[in-house]
């Protein structure tokens, strides 16, 4: 055998036996193979006037290991036909299920409880709380397998939601409350959202390459100078179907207050924001500081456009992030050989975002509890 093939079979936990064959550790052969073996088993018998054969020329004949025959023989005698794995496994008079044989209700009660406590605490600090609490010993693996199989959602690592100690302070609290207030007094197809985001030209450029599996190198992709730009979208998203779902404005500027509130007066000029129109913001210093301290007011005598802050520490109620996501989404899979020129990640960012529809924006509206403060589905 080459010495690339016995690498990759020992990744994969693939063995061979004695006579050739393969097989891998740690599983039963199936049934084919059992009753494959079943049958040259009884042909070797009927050759031999119902003699028992050579069990070892009855495995190289199979492939197979001398002892799996002896298995396959001892069905045959005692049962007299060969039996499925599954029916075996089933049958064991022993629990079945991740760790089953070595915890109890009591442990994974506890095993549970840790994780309600601390859920990033690492499978050794289970392992030895564990220990401490009830006496079990058991290892790191068998708790994994615990969290990915033995409850009724899998329990795998994923992304934390990270949430900042300050979003619960009274002042916050009471401001969350304010805008539910204003929200549930607003007819959601006049309420607006606007944010700013930067757009790096990488971000077309990262799909991930796999590690080649036999001298562990990161192969390179070639890409273009557009790689190293760096751009800002200033978007505002609405429902409202008289006008369109997405308005954005792409620059390699960095968004400023000035450039902010150019944004928004060339909305009003496009008649996206109109007269009775809610515009929300979040509380980043370009929305009410500096040059747009009185962008608010602005608005309201001018054109009377209502100027809603969202709560401190509140992004997860701000439905443009979910349009900021769906964007970083999709970016890395669009096809290059559709875009020419310079500057493609502008012209892949542009397409998804015009590829926006008024129903996508309202799933959005509805994951951040937009219709939940007017009891509305």
């Amino acid at each position: 055998m080459h010495d690339v093939h016995r690498l990759w079979f020992a990744q994969e936990g693939i063995a061979q036996n004695q006579n050739g064959g393969f097989y891998k550790r740690g599983t039963a052969y199936g049934i084919e193979t059992k009753l494959s073996v079943a049958a040259t088993y009884l042909d070797a018998q009927d050759k031999a006037n119902g003699l028992r054969p050579n069990l070892s020329k009855v495995a190289r004949d199979c492939d197979v290991g001398w002892h799996f025959v002896e298995k396959i023989e001892r069905e045959l005698l005692c049962e007299g036909r060969v039996r499925a794995p599954k029916d075996i496994y089933r049958e064991q008079e022993r629990p079945i299920g991740p760790g089953s044989l070595s915890l109890d209700p009591v442990d994974i009660f506890v095993i549970y409880r840790l994780y309600r406590k601390e859920p990033t605490r690492c499978l050794e600090s289970y392992v030895n709380w564990l220990f401490y609490y009830t006496g079990t010993i058991v290892s790191a693996s068998t708790v994994s397998r615990l969290f990915n199989h033995g409850f009724p959602i899998r329990g795998g690592l994923c992304k934390p939601n990270l949430v900042p100690y300050d979003k619960f302070r009274p002042a916050n609290i009471a401001k969350a409350k304010e805008y539910v207030q204003y929200l549930a007094r607003l007819d959601p197809r006049r309420v607006k959202y606007a944010d700013e985001k930067s757009l790096k030209g990488k971000s077309i450029f990262n799909r991930k390459p796999r590690r080649d599996v036999v001298t562990g190198h990161v192969p390179c992709v070639i890409t273009d100078p557009d790689l190293r730009n760096t751009y800002s979208i200033i978007g505002i998203c609405g429902i409202d179907k008289k006008v369109t779902p997405v308005r954005y404005r792409i620059t390699e500027a960095s968004v400023d207050a000035e450039l902010f509130a150019i944004e928004i007066e060339a909305s009003i000029a496009s008649g996206f924001l109109r007269a009775g129109d809610a515009l929300v913001l979040d509380n980043a210093a370009i929305h009410s500081g500096k040059e747009n301290r009185e962008l608010e007011d602005w608005l309201w005598e001018y054109h009377e456009v209502f100027v809603l802050f969202l709560p401190a520490r509140a992004p997860e109620w701000n439905p443009i992030e979910l349009l900021w996501g769906l964007l970083e989404a999709k970016l890395p899979h669009e096809d290059l050989s559709l875009i020419t020129g310079s500057d493609r990640v502008v012209k892949a960012a542009a397409r998804i975002l015009d590829d926006v529809t008024h129903d996508d924006v309202r799933k959005m509206y509805i994951k951040c509890g937009v219709f939940r403060a007017h009891r509305k589905k």
